[in-house]
């Protein structure tokens, strides 16, 4: 019985997802047409550095948006970590920050590219043994792997469309 309601819940919660995604879809469209006039006052004012970072914010908005939208529609790790690059490096070009705080953006943005390149050379395997990282990091490098990793991709692809 428990299995039937727990089920119920995840199909709801599935479809409270997609309700959502269609939202964030209506106001990435709304975002996108909001974008055109702020190309023409780009152009008037060209010369003034405050409009290029205006126009970067709504830029940078939308590209979040979209990033977003893919991790809500295809929540796997790598959607993640590009949403949390976007989202960090917004910050970094469109905010006044001080050079501390660039440094650390700078030092997230790499950590989280080591995170998505080598997070799949440290998958456990099926008993649970998580290799050493600097045999999985070799490994990564080799063009068997990069071809184990594009069937991967393909494969998870595959299965996220009949979901």
């Amino acid at each position: 019985m428990w299995d039937k309601v727990r089920k119920r819940i995840v199909d709801a919660c599935d479809v409270m997802d997609m309700v959502m995604a269609a939202v964030v879809v209506i106001g990435i469209v709304i975002a996108v047409i909001g974008i055109f006039p702020q190309i023409g006052e780009l152009w008037r004012h060209r010369e003034e550095t405050v409009a290029l970072l205006e126009f970067l914010d709504a830029v940078l908005g939308v590209v979040i948006g979209v990033e977003f939208l893919k991790m809500l529609c295809k929540p796997n790790t790598a959607n993640i970590i590009e949403a949390l690059i976007f989202v960090i490096a917004r910050h970094m070009i469109v905010q006044t920050t001080t050079a501390g705080e660039d440094l650390v953006s700078v030092i997230s943005i790499c950590m989280l590219f080591l995170f998505r390149r080598f997070m799949l050379a440290t998958k456990p395997d099926k008993e649970h043994h998580v290799p050493n990282i600097f045999k999985a990091i070799k490994i990564a490098q080799s063009p068997e792997f990069q071809e184990a990793l594009k069937e991967t991709e393909e494969h998870e692809t595959i299965s996220q469309d009949e979901k």
